[in-house]
């Protein structure tokens, strides 16, 4: 993804530029406050919602999953958080799940190991993991199995985009190619080469020319799968341009613009007059195949 803001000097990367861009927390100072009202509205949520909380899914402590089930026969939501691959926690999120568990749907919220203590790479294979091991668990919590659609926000977006990629035969020879029906990608990183000169996350990251490749969505080739992007009008442009170059490398739908900064937009996924809200529940309605 060719950036010309990101150039200084001798075709140097301007990393205050990068920064500024990037650095979502630094522009968006209250986000402390909104942490705590997601974590706040979270805690109350478990307390309505029947869930089966930490079902562990893979060899590490960080490989957990929420699930919990709506009607039985009804699609599965996966939800993906983000935290720029290095902080946040499922347990933020789950007042998400309450409008969608309200409509019949199961929902799943995904934990993954967080950078530095993995690599990148580690964090996407933890996270097709755990997406299989819901598919082989669809008749204990009772969602269809056909029917599992993947939402993810941010470093989340970025994680649900690979899943999209993955080739499901080769993880697991029992696999069909679209364990995954669907994913919807909010404010997510889709090429990963502008991180490599922003200091304030690849000193986390420690990415190289030939990681970047391996993990970057937008420089690979499109999936067989439908993926719908969405990102903040309130954004940064780096944010922006992330999702518009996906779309047009990819030929998707052009990204749904919400009215919301990189945080405020989560608000919408649980909110259900909201167009993004919609969006979701129209992939869950695709009719199993």
């Amino acid at each position: 993804m060719a950036d010309t803001k990101a150039q200084s000097g001798e075709n140097q990367p301007d990393v205050a530029w990068l920064e500024s861009q990037y650095n979502v927390r630094s522009y968006l100072p209250d986000h402390p406050k909104t942490f705590a009202r997601w974590a706040e509205q979270s805690r109350y949520a478990r307390f309505d919602l029947d869930g089966f909380w930490n079902q562990y899914f893979g060899e590490s402590e960080a490989e957990t999953v929420d699930v919990i089930p709506g009607k039985p026969g009804k699609p599965l939501l996966i939800f993906i958080h983000g935290g720029y691959w290095r902080s946040l926690d499922k347990y933020d999120f789950t007042f998400l799940a309450k409008p969608y568990v309200a409509r019949g749907y199961s929902v799943a919220l995904l934990n993954y190991g967080l950078i530095p203590r993995v690599t990148i790479e580690d964090s996407v294979r933890q996270t097709l993991r755990g997406i299989e091991w819901l598919y082989r668990q669809a008749d204990r919590f009772g969602f269809d199995a056909n029917q599992i659609v993947v939402c993810g926000h941010s470093a989340g977006g970025h994680l649900g985009v690979m899943s999209a990629l993955a080739f499901w035969p080769l993880w697991a020879s029992d696999l069909p190619q679209d364990v995954v029906k669907s994913v919807i990608a909010i404010s997510g990183i889709y090429d990963l080469s502008p991180l490599v000169h922003t200091p304030f996350i690849q000193k986390d990251l420690k990415l190289n020319q030939k990681r970047t490749r391996m993990v970057s969505p937008a420089l690979m080739p499109k999936p067989t799968i439908p993926v719908h992007l969405a990102f903040g009008t309130k954004e940064t442009d780096a944010f922006k341009e992330q999702s518009a170059y996906l779309a047009s490398h990819w030929g998707l739908n052009p990204p749904l613009q919400v009215n919301a900064d990189h945080f405020s937009i989560c608000d919408s996924i649980a909110d259900p007059n909201s167009e993004l809200f919609m969006l979701i529940q129209n992939q869950l309605l695709l009719p199993s195949h």
